[in-house]
């Protein structure tokens, strides 16, 4: 009997948590169909899982050992929470300590170039809070690269 319990509150449990995701899928989804719509279908480009707006450019791609220095301003989409703002970072390129979503567009952003990141949930801070952003928050970041 004590196992047949532990079985359902385990599957009660997982069923919570897939309900939870699927609602922020949902969520997120439609934020960015959103800011799609707004600029356009043709400005934000998919690149392994996040989008990117080019509004400038750029004229060089990062070597391997290039210093990185942007300015940057950081929202939450669904609820336009500015969550943090940056004019003076620094860091090597590949070692940059920023969330996953921003580390998979690095490749695809250019020296001198300036634009928006669509980073979901999933490559952000996922389901957990930090600071005052709230767990599953799809995140949009204005950037100018140096």
């Amino acid at each position: 009997m004590k196992k047949i319990l532990f079985v359902v509150v385990i599957m009660t449990a997982l069923l919570s948590a897939c309900s939870k995701e699927k609602d922020a899928d949902d969520k997120e989804s439609e934020a960015i169909e959103k800011i799609l719509h707004r600029y356009g279908d043709t400005c934000f480009v998919e690149h392994n899982g996040i989008y990117l707006y080019i509004m400038e450019e750029g004229d060089r791609e990062y070597g391997s050992s290039d210093v990185v220095k942007m300015i940057y301003t950081g929202q939450t989409l669904q609820d336009n929470n500015t969550f943090a703002k940056n004019d003076t970072m620094s860091f090597f390129y590949g070692k940059s300590g920023l969330v996953s979503g921003f580390q998979r567009a690095l490749p695809y952003i250019k020296r001198n170039s300036k634009g928006q990141l669509i980073i979901p949930y999933r490559y952000g801070y996922g389901d957990q809070r930090v600071g005052i952003i709230e767990p599953y928050s799809t995140l949009l970041f204005t950037y100018e690269m140096q």
